[in-house]
């Protein structure tokens, strides 16, 4: 009897062919899902830019032109919604500062420039903004414990603060602590500019912060060897007039 040579061939083939069509409808399905997320985050954000940081799941889903129900074949729950909002605001941020980071610019500049960008996008969206510090958590990357904010933002300040050390010739060890401060200083007073809008403007509050921020940069070059001037701009910091 002559072996089927042919029919098994033809047999692997044919499985060949329905595994590819099976991971061609998956691909499809995978991408459509991405594409179908993204919108819905786009949604959230919009309806949180127009109905405030405490926006609920209905105004998402209105704002998207779609039900909860639907939102929900695409997120667990709110939870993972939230962070895949705060995913992209703090995206947008990071991008923000590394087009100051990136350029190197002197200590001060630095400074000035990353608080000013900052400080830029938080009065474009500060309703989301005001949601990111109320969900601070962004997505779980492989398993490990979702990140916040705050964190990833200290994390590209202190691998800035710590070249910056390594070049002075002191130890970048502790440069994190650092980039956390300035975070949760900048942070603190952003949420006040926000509730006190008429207080100051925003370059008047960027070179305030700026100014205190370099005092001890400036103090830390000193030690290093590389004497700075700590001295704030004229009119930082305005002065009594004699009737007061």
């Amino acid at each position: 009897m002559e072996p089927r040579v042919c029919d098994t061939v033809g047999n692997v083939k044919d499985d060949v062919s329905a595994a590819t069509a099976v991971d061609g409808r998956r691909s499809r399905w995978d991408a459509h899902r991405a594409t179908r997320r993204d919108d819905l985050i786009d949604a959230a954000i919009r309806a949180i830019k127009r109905h405030g940081a405490g926006v609920g799941m209905d105004q998402i889903a209105a704002d998207a032109g779609t039900s909860k129900p639907v939102v929900y074949r695409y997120f667990a729950d709110k939870t993972e919604l939230h962070r895949a909002v705060t995913q992209r605001v703090v995206g947008t941020i990071l991008a923000a500062l590394r087009t100051v980071t990136d350029r190197t610019p002197p200590a001060q500049a630095l400074i000035r420039g990353s608080v000013a960008a900052y400080l830029a996008l938080l009065e474009q969206s500060p309703e989301l903004y005001r949601f990111v510090v109320d969900h601070p958590y962004l997505e779980a990357v492989d398993g490990a414990e979702p990140a916040t904010y705050r964190e990833v933002i200290a994390d590209l300040l202190a691998e800035q603060l710590g070249r910056s050390l390594r070049a002075s010739g002191l130890d970048p060890a502790f440069a994190h602590p650092w980039g956390d401060a300035i975070v949760g200083f900048i942070n603190s007073a952003s949420l006040w500019w926000l509730d006190h809008p008429g207080a100051m403007t925003r370059d008047q509050l960027a070179d305030y912060l700026s100014a205190l921020l370099w005092g001890g940069a400036a103090g830390v070059q000193t030690y290093a060897g590389q004497p700075a001037d700590p001295t704030p701009p004229p009119g930082v910091f305005p002065r009594l007039s004699q009737e007061d």
